[in-house]
């Protein structure tokens, strides 16, 4: 399986750009999962659905199936979370997109950058960044692409990884 993490300041596009790679490797007749980086709690279950009412019963564990989807939500214990044990949750995807993961040193990394946020390039501090996506016209040390140039970026994914 081929990992690649798409890495940057909130509001600089990395949703964006991981919903146009998905496509893009999509129309390759690719097996694509995403895993994105929450920092902070959050809920897929809603209120007062079956599911709900069981995992606030104290469920650990609870799987929704119907016959489109599958839905697994596990309460943890531990706060942490191996890459290995990620890439087992996705292990029959061709390609694993993991958005955030900035601080991870084993995946290679894309960094969005947009020049009003106003900060400073991750690339510079972030272990394994091989690409650039921005909006600015300046020089870097890894390879760079504008925000209209998923597709080449998507092509290079494919060939380095």
């Amino acid at each position: 399986m081929k990992t690649i993490a798409v890495i940057g300041w909130k509001n600089s596009g990395k949703t964006t750009v991981v919903s146009k790679l998905v496509t893009i490797f999509k129309s390759k007749n690719l097996k694509v999962g995403v895993v994105k980086h929450a920092h902070h709690s959050f809920d897929i279950d809603k209120p007062n659905t079956d599911s709900f009412k069981i995992r606030q019963a104290g469920s650990d564990k609870i799987t929704v199936v119907s016959d489109k989807r599958l839905a697994f939500i596990e309460e943890k214990k531990n706060p942490d979370i191996s890459l290995s044990q990620l890439v087992e949750l996705n292990k029959d995807c061709d390609l694993l997109i993991f958005e955030g993961f900035k601080s991870n040193r084993e995946l290679i990394k894309v960094e969005v950058f947009l020049s009003k946020n106003k900060k400073d390039y991750l690339y510079k501090s972030s272990d394994n960044v091989k690409f650039l996506i921005t909006d600015d016209k300046n020089e870097h040390s890894i390879k760079k692409f504008s925000h209209e140039q998923i597709d080449l970026l998507a092509t290079e994914i494919l060939n380095e990884l």
